[in-house]
């Protein structure tokens, strides 16, 4: 394929993917919480704060269109047994149409460790959030963190982003102090300005 041809599929790919979300959005605001996929800037980023070369069994929740997806892969060895789990049905229908060699759930977050049991997953080494924490009920926060502290393996990591307007919102505070809780370690990581809008990630150890 040319140059050419890999920039143009790369330009549909990404209006496609802002389409789509878009869409999704306006239907269901509470699950997908953007308007626009997070950017290779800050995908790269985030996967680079995490040991995924390491890593045996890693999980995304709330992978939208592969955006993080995208940065992850290629930092997996051979042989590493990769999940996600997406609630909305037509990102997940999008993401397994475009990554169609692993596997990806329907479902939610708070049923994270069912999930993992029923997938004959007994760790997880590394998860990756592309979730819209600050945007989920006290319960749904709650639920979804007990359920990524019981797969992760001691010493395992959570990697999830957030913007400084999110920083504001009432659910956004609670979910930092539930963070404290979970997890021995909580570090919030440099911006990525060339986000849009800026975006930091914050690294959780358990």
């Amino acid at each position: 394929m040319s140059k050419t041809k890999e920039v143009r599929n790369a330009e549909t790919k990404s209006v496609e993917d802002y389409k789509l979300i878009l869409r999704e959005f306006a239907r269901d605001p509470f699950s997908v919480a953007t308007v626009c996929p997070s950017s290779p800037f800050l995908a790269r980023h985030l996967a680079s704060s995490l040991a995924l070369s390491d890593a045996k069994v890693v999980v995304e929740l709330g992978p939208g269109t592969g955006a993080l997806t995208e940065a992850v892969l290629p930092r997996l060895r051979p042989g590493v047994r990769f999940l996600a789990v997406e609630r909305n049905p037509a990102l997940c229908a999008a993401w397994r149409k475009r990554y169609p060699k692993y596997d990806v759930i329907e479902g939610s977050v708070a049923d994270l460790a069912e999930i993992c049991k029923d997938q004959g997953i007994d760790s997880v080494d590394c998860v990756v959030s592309g979730l819209p924490w600050p945007s989920f009920d006290a319960e749904l926060q709650e639920a979804g963190l007990s359920g990524v502290h019981r797969v992760l393996s001691s010493g395992g990591q959570m990697a999830s982003f957030g913007y400084h307007i999110g920083l504001l919102m009432p659910g956004s505070q609670r979910y930092y102090k539930l963070l404290a809780k979970y997890f021995s370690t909580v570090e919030r990581l440099r911006w990525e300005w060339r986000n849009l809008p800026p975006a930091f990630v914050t690294r959780c150890t358990k």
